[in-house]
């Protein structure tokens, strides 16, 4: 199997640790001309030191330069070529180091050395070939799921492209609708179901990975405002500042959470500036440190304020009424008031964790 499919981009593998580092030693591929090599060098060079030991080592250890060279061309060579390795290593082992040297002993002593060298010799190459067969079989399973990822992210990407086409083309067609309509209540009507059916489109655009069971709250909250901008199409520049504490929602809490913000923006843009001045729009998120968390949304316009009194429970507008019931959905309250320095307030605040 070849070795870039272990390893991914920048160096690194879904494989880790020793996983990795025996992936790597073991499947990588080696031409046969590097296996014969390699093999006959490990056997002359085990003999060859063995032979430079000899006089420095006492009696009874006979394989002592064997076992790595067999080991290590297993490792390098593949099972093949440390089997032929291990052979030979004993062969030389028992004519040269087993007593009487020169000679090929069958006395009981010289047979039990060969059997233990048989048996420790088997294990490795065992072992090191199981290993083998399970990296490679890890390596394969690996593939798989990293293929099925990919045609299960390019289905869902599919699914969240086509639903949000269907819905921006429900949306035109009741913009048309409203266009052609006479009534002005069923105009407006129209109108803020479009709006509404647009919105739901946008957020399935924002909420796209099929992997992620959260959502970063500033960059969620930056495309929206930037998107809801752009879509109600206000005729002027909207200054929009935003500042927020790190915050990630579950994936449930921020369809909700974005309905409401949209909802909350939209009114700041159509009714949060005086005659004559380019709306601005101040967001702010932040979160509380306490023993249960409470984020706060707070969305902030420079119009006339909110007239006197006004109440979001009482209140007979559909956009609020729906942002009140998500703002329970969510575990919170949501509540405008009038800013000190003008303009009107709107503050979303819930529970963080707070399952939906």
């Amino acid at each position: 199997m070849p070795h870039r499919q272990l390893i991914g981009p920048g160096g690194t593998s879904d494989l880790g640790g020793w996983l990795q580092w025996l992936a790597r030693l073991l499947l990588k591929p080696r031409s046969r001309g590097f296996r014969v090599v390699f093999a006959a060098a490990a056997v002359l060079i085990a003999s060859g030191l063995r032979h430079v030991l000899d006089g420095s080592l006492p009696p009874g250890f006979p394989f002592l330069t064997f076992f790595p060279a067999v080991l290590l061309t297993t490792v390098f060579a593949g099972t093949a070529a440390g089997t032929v390795a291990a052979v030979l290593c004993g062969l030389a082992a028992w004519f040269w180091f087993i007593p009487p040297a020169g000679a090929f002993s069958v006395a009981p002593g010289a047979l039990v050395a060969m059997a233990f060298y048989a048996a420790i010799t088997t294990t490795e190459i065992v072992f090191i070939s199981a290993t083998n067969l399970t990296l490679r079989a890890l390596v394969r399973a690996e593939g798989r799921a990293r293929e099925q990822a990919r045609q299960r992210e390019l289905m869902f990407s599919e699914l969240q492209h086509r639903v949000s086409n269907n819905l921006s083309t429900v949306a035109a067609l009741l913009r048309m609708q409203a266009g052609r309509t006479r009534d002005p209540e069923a105009k407006a009507a129209l109108q803020d179901a479009q709006q509404r059916i647009a919105t739901v489109a946008r957020l399935q655009r924002l909420l796209h990975a099929p992997d992620s069971q959260t959502v970063d709250a500033v960059d969620f909250l930056r495309s929206l405002s930037r998107e809801t901008v752009e879509a109600a199409g206000a005729g002027q520049p909207v200054d929009v500042r935003l500042e927020a504490d790190p915050v990630t929602l579950s994936e449930a809490a921020a369809v909700p959470f974005g309905l409401i913000a949209s909802e909350l923006l939209m009114n700041a843009i159509e009714h949060g500036a005086v005659s004559g001045a380019a709306p601005q729009i101040d967001i702010r998120l932040r979160v509380s440190q306490e023993a249960q968390p409470l984020a706060s949304l707070d969305i902030g316009d420079n119009g006339p304020g909110l007239p006197q009194g006004f109440s979001v429970e009482t209140s007979r507008s559909l956009g609020l009424s729906i942002a009140r019931q998500f703002a329970e959905q969510l575990g919170g309250t949501l509540a405008l008031t009038n800013r000190a320095g003008g303009g009107t307030l709107s503050r979303l605040t819930f529970p963080m964790g707070t399952p939906v």
